[in-house]
């Protein structure tokens, strides 16, 4: 344990509690990730989160540090540490024929993680920018109606163990958006986020389209649906979402959220890595979505030395791409994006942090307001 490690609980403890007072903006004081050694992670560019048997479990995209790339991360949802090494993906033998399988073996973009509430051994992830591939000519004939770009989106099934000490991809399935929905060819502006509901539905959430729009899709799934590589003709959800201007405003992370009456379908929480906003979305789509809106502080006094700065230092950019539902609480990781991380400089404790793209942890309580709006 770090020395003042006992001060920074207390701290992270009162500041979060004096903040959450104001339900229309929450102040949220992070902590840093860190190995197990109980240092800050060195840039594993945080694209997904998702819990599982109380442990989350985290994936990054392909501009990460190379030993961050196409691992999966075990993270205890208290402490923000590493439970274990990080566990490499590996790609089963049956897909060395994928038409997929150049990208699946090399680096492709992952952007999001979830898991099969019907089998605590699979874990859904999909990828998004793959300009960076070519399908052979006959794959590229079979997979051209994507109404997107021209490599398809792929959902992986990433097949794992019960303790989760092995992960290998062992099943495809490329993406056809509705041609009315108009996507557009956008290689890093696709599906940013995934959930299940507790009805068999997987929703995709989708940066933008050609409007400059967010939107949710949503596909059945079912024990049939890895048994072949067919595309997964996915349907817009129609989902009511706030409304855009002119500006990005994207959905970057997606968990599903139960309703505390069980009649209910749940909602939707879905993180606007931009605006630095949860949208709480109802499935039913009796109320409009509820936007909380957040402001992030990083801690300088982690590690031990605050170098004489305030306990905590507001961020400029965070950038929220991982959102996962922990029993009442919601927690967050962001994505440190590398054009823009090193702005949130300020105090010299917190400099080699943000240099070296380490991401937070930011946990809020679940609002019951957010289940009763007029």
């Amino acid at each position: 344990m770090h020395f003042h490690s006992a001060l920074f609980a207390s701290s992270l403890s009162l500041f979060t509690s004096l903040f959450n007072l104001n339900a229309a903006e929450l102040h949220l004081a992070g902590q840093w990730l860190t190995d197990e050694q109980g240092k800050s992670l060195i840039d594993p560019q945080s694209s997904g989160l998702t819990l599982r048997h109380g442990e989350l479990i985290h994936i990054g995209d392909n501009s990460a540090a190379l030993p961050m790339r196409n691992v999966l991360l075990k993270i205890n949802p208290q402490t923000g540490q590493l439970t274990a090494p990080p566990i490499a993906l590996t790609v089963a033998a049956s897909l060395k024929h994928s038409c997929f399988a150049e990208l699946l073996h090399g680096y492709p973009d992952w952007e999001s993680l979830t898991w099969d509430r019907q089998d605590d051994t699979t874990l859904i992830s999909v990828t998004e920018d793959s300009s960076d591939y070519k399908l052979s000519e006959d794959c590229a004939r079979l997979y051209a109606d994507t109404h997107s770009t021209p490599y398809p989106t792929l959902l992986v099934k990433i097949s794992i163990d019960k303790a989760l000490t092995k992960a290998e991809i062992v099943a495809v399935r490329p993406v056809q958006f509705p041609k009315i929905a108009q996507v557009g060819n956008f290689a890093n502006d696709g599906i940013e986020g995934l959930a299940l509901d507790n009805s068999g539905n997987l929703y995709l959430a989708l940066e933008k389209n050609q409007a400059n729009a967010p939107m949710i899709f949503v596909t059945p799934y079912d024990a049939d649906f890895w048994q072949n590589e067919q595309f997964v003709a996915v349907a817009d959800s129609g989902f009511s979402l706030p409304i855009p201007d002119a500006n990005n405003h994207p959905i970057n992370g997606l968990d599903f959220l139960p309703h505390p009456d069980s009649r209910h379908p749940g909602y939707l929480v879905a993180a606007a890595r931009n605006d630095d906003q949860l949208w709480i979305i109802d499935l039913s789509q009796q109320q409009a979505p509820f936007v909380q809106q957040l402001h992030f502080y990083a801690p300088t006094y982690q590690f031990g030395s605050s170098d004489g700065c305030p306990p905590y230092e507001k961020m400029r950019n965070t950038s929220i791409e991982g959102v996962a539902v922990v029993g009442q609480q919601i927690i967050l990781v962001n994505d440190p994006w590398q054009s823009q991380y090193a702005k949130n400089i300020q105090c010299p404790a917190n400099a080699a942090h943000f240099q070296q793209f380490s991401p937070l942890m930011f946990k809020l309580n679940i609002d019951p307001r957010w289940f009763s709006q007029p």
